[in-house]
């Protein structure tokens, strides 16, 4: 890690602390902030911090540039560091940011540091590469998936799973993850892009809670890992005990060095829980503790004691019944609509034991999303608002030239128009049909361009993060069941506002507000289009339907108050705030 990648990151995480304290009101209420002719000025009893920014735009997103100053009087510094901006933050404008925040913050600058220069790594080595390999100096980003597709091993996917070097588009702990060190963020971050060797232990069926899609409980070994049969039934044969009494577990190397050898000594010790020496390849997606494997078809989601963003990633022990359980009630109801798909998880399974001991030995296993025919070329949603080290372009503008040849107002316009189709009208379907909103932001969805005839369609993974209105599932489907009671939204209000969240905000709002940012797009004019797709998608003769237009039209959207939970250290108990929403439209009302 150099010190301008030390520098940038820190400058970054100063920018989203400073644009949080403003988004979330976290400023005394006496405080005049004033954000116009591109200056940023937060004045208090005489104090004043200021900043340039080059664009604003709706849900509160501001690109700044250069440094932060302050001001006492006719004194004026520049805001050397991060810590010297808390610093001002806590004593002169009276923000409780703890000793742990502080510490989260400062990890968050050390994990973005490194992926700012890994990206740097990697441009370097593709700018070789296209050298020695005589391909075009001017190839398109999109163009190169296509052609590195064809490669049985290379997976456009995998490789945009490893470019998300900015993380969360607005959370200031983007790149935390306490308490790995700098060696560890570069073995298991994605970016990375490392083989992560999967540890395969065994744990005795009389101690597991295990649900199976297709009521397989030895669903791993026979399906998973079927090859490996032999080498497991040699290994264990010492211990004078059957292979067919125990269940194969997928554990993180980190997990287990850190966390399973001390906390479940008792078990290793008596052989209800046996570590094995043997392995299985894997490397990381965006989600960090979810593995894909190579060359076998299933993603793995496991515990990682580690703190991402705000929250410890363990696994919650109810995730590993309701995935293979929904997978199979709405399994019909998950594939009818051609544009949008969701990734089934058909097995999940955890240690018998307290929930909180429970949900550090646990795993869900996930169909891959990944498609092996040639002609699709897929992505995870989140690398379409960073830059990629082939063209140097972010990615959606290299997408929308991959698609449409050139890129101006009517080319951006109609990319618009088609992605939301796309993405928002079988979500919206799912809404009115069966009470479910999937979290379908840029980290669970992945996005499909066919070669052939550049037709876009999408796939949602991680059912975990859904809401679902009950009353309206169970007329969908009477006899569904959920174990899950943090799945089951309050009412259909709660279940809107999460695709809300997930869709116009998270996908389609980043989105935007880089297309105004680099193409000076009139953003009213594509917030437009979105609902205009809202409207046709919306089926006035459906339940939910006016439910649907006065929150996605209202005056308001509610979003969470990230820094301000962090302050308050609540991760489960959700802090929102308002802000102003584009789609507004008085008519609906």
């Amino acid at each position: 890690m150099t010190m301008m990648h030390q520098h940038k990151a820190d400058q970054l995480i100063q920018y989203r602390v400073l644009i949080a304290c403003m988004k979330e009101s976290l400023f005394p209420p006496t405080t005049y902030i004033e954000t116009m002719k591109g200056e940023v000025r937060i004045q208090y009893q005489g104090r004043l911090l200021r900043v340039n920014y080059i664009t604003k735009s709706s849900f509160f997103q501001i690109t700044m540039e250069g440094p932060i100053s302050y001001s006492i009087g006719e004194q004026t510094k520049e805001v050397a560091c991060l810590r010297d901006l808390i610093e001002i933050l806590k004593t002169d404008f009276g923000m409780d940011f703890h000793e742990r925040l502080i510490d989260e913050l400062e990890h968050s600058v050390l994990g973005l540091s490194l992926s700012l220069r890994q990206y740097e790594h990697r441009e370097t080595a593709m700018r070789h590469a296209l050298k020695f390999s005589r391909m075009p100096s001017e190839l398109n980003f999109i163009a190169w998936l296509a052609h590195m597709n064809e490669d049985s091993g290379f997976t456009a996917l995998g490789y945009t799973e490893g470019m998300i070097w900015h993380g969360h588009p607005s959370h200031p702990l983007t790149k935390t993850k306490l308490p790995l060190t700098s060696g560890d963020i570069q073995s298991y971050a994605p970016e990375f892009m490392r083989i992560v060797p999967l540890k395969i232990v065994l744990l005795h069926k009389n101690m597991v809670q295990e649900t199976a899609m297709n009521d397989d409980a030895n669903f791993v070994l026979n399906t998973v890992i079927p090859d490996m049969k032999r080498q497991l039934q040699q290994y264990i044969a010492p211990y004078d005990v059957s292979l067919e009494d125990y269940r194969v577990l997928f554990v993180h190397p980190w997990q287990y060095e850190h966390v399973i050898v001390a906390q479940f000594s008792e078990h290793i010790r008596t052989h209800q829980l046996v570590p094995t020496p043997l392995t299985v390849d894997a490397k990381p997606t965006l989600s960090f503790r979810t593995m894909y494997l190579l060359g076998r078809p299933f993603h793995i989601k496991l515990p990682v004691n580690v703190q991402a963003t705000s929250a410890v990633r363990t696994v919650s022990t109810v995730t590993t019944v309701d995935g293979p359980r929904l997978s199979h009630q709405l399994q019909a109801m998950l594939t009818q609509y051609p544009t949008l798909q969701v990734a089934m998880e058909p097995y999940g399974m955890h240690i018998d034991a307290p929930a909180d001991i429970a949900r550090q030995c646990a795993m869900i296993v996930r169909e891959s999303p990944e498609d092996t025919q040639r002609e699709i070329i897929q992505m995870v949603t989140a690398c379409l608002i960073e830059r990629n080290p082939v063209d140097n372009q972010v990615v959606v503008d290299s997408l929308i030239e991959y698609l449409y040849g050139k890129i101006n107002e009517t080319t951006i316009s109609s990319f618009i128009r088609t992605y939301s189709h796309a993405l928002m009208t079988p979500l919206i379907a799912y809404i009115q049909q069966y009470g479910i909103a999937l979290e379908a932001h840029q980290q669970n969805t992945i996005l499909e361009v066919n070669k052939n005839n550049q037709t876009l369609s999408f796939i949602v993974r991680d059912l975990g993060g859904a809401r679902l209105d009950l009353s309206t599932l169970q007329r969908a489907i009477p006899d569904v069941e959920v174990t899950n009671t943090s799945l089951i939204a309050e009412n259909i209000d709660t279940v809107i506002a999460k695709f809300q969240h997930a869709v116009i905000q998270n996908q389609l709002g980043t989105l935007i507000h880089h297309l105004k940012h680099k193409h000076q797009c009139d953003e009213q004019a594509l917030y437009e289009i979105i609902r205009d797709v809202l409207y046709e998608a919306i089926d006035d003769t459906q339940q939910h339907a006016m439910a649907l237009k006065r929150i996605l039209f209202g005056e308001e959207v509610v979003v969470k108050a990230l820094l301000n939970m962090r302050m308050k250290q609540q991760v489960k108990k959700y802090t929102t705030i308002a802000l102003e929403n584009p789609l507004y439209e008085k008519r609906v009302l």
